[in-house]
């Protein structure tokens, strides 16, 4: 049992208890579930989406989630619309983001050995991978949104290329200082026959996470 009127507004290291966890797993299906619907659309595909895994991720140990620390990926950021302390960072391999984008269209296909940053894209790719990580924060904000009974709507978001190294590093310059953990989500996406392994990373304040732990504690009895 967890006291509802815990607070954790002072507590950087704060760890999910079972229940917590399995809330967060239901919140993030409820997303992937409306997110299908809206990527079918876009893409004219048949789109699975699978969780893997919800978490309590300190910073420093982002790199190490999708098996190399030098690996490419393109991040997605999306600020909330008058949050200024929340973001939602999206991270998906580079090569599989190609291969997606190269499965749409049968022109203008990029050649992965030539993008060095994301302005190397054409305006395809770029609107296709913007749209598609808008689609996903937007449900998956949705899905918490309704649950706190507050507003999280995702605002246009960046796109960024580097290796995942020096991306998780930007977000640890900028927000190791109020707190050092984020709430991670690992999907799969499967696109027919193409699959895009990503994590999408909750980077909240830490009144965001006190409001979010006594919410699901009075809810649920827990």
């Amino acid at each position: 049992m967890n006291d509802s009127n815990q607070d954790y507004s002072n507590n950087k290291e704060i760890k999910l208890t079972s229940e917590q966890t399995d809330i967060l797993k239901e919140l993030g299906n409820i997303g992937s579930g409306n997110a299908i619907t809206a990527l079918s659309q876009l893409l004219n595909r048949r789109i699975e989406i699978s969780l893997t895994s919800i978490d309590i991720v300190p910073f420093w140990k982002l790199p190490y989630l999708l098996g190399a620390e030098d690996l490419e990926v393109f991040g997605i950021l999306s600020k909330i619309k008058g949050k200024n302390d929340i973001r939602l960072l999206q991270i998906y391999p580079k090569i599989s983001v190609i291969r997606i984008i190269n499965s749409l269209t049968e022109f203008k296909k990029e050649n992965a050995d030539k993008i060095r940053v994301a302005e190397d894209l054409n305006d395809f790719s770029i609107s296709i991978i913007l749209e598609i990580g808008n689609i996903l924060a937007g449900h998956y904000l949705s899905a918490l949104a309704n649950l706190l009974s507050i507003k999280l709507i995702p605002d246009v978001p960046d796109l960024a290329l580097d290796n995942i190294t020096a991306l998780t590093n930007c977000i640890i310059a900028k927000y190791s200082q109020k707190l050092d953990f984020t709430i991670t989500i690992e999907t799969t996406l499967k696109i027919e026959e193409l699959e895009l392994d990503g994590i999408l990373c909750f980077v909240p304040s830490i009144e965001t996470v006190d409001r979010f732990l006594k919410v699901i504690s009075a809810k649920f009895n827990i």
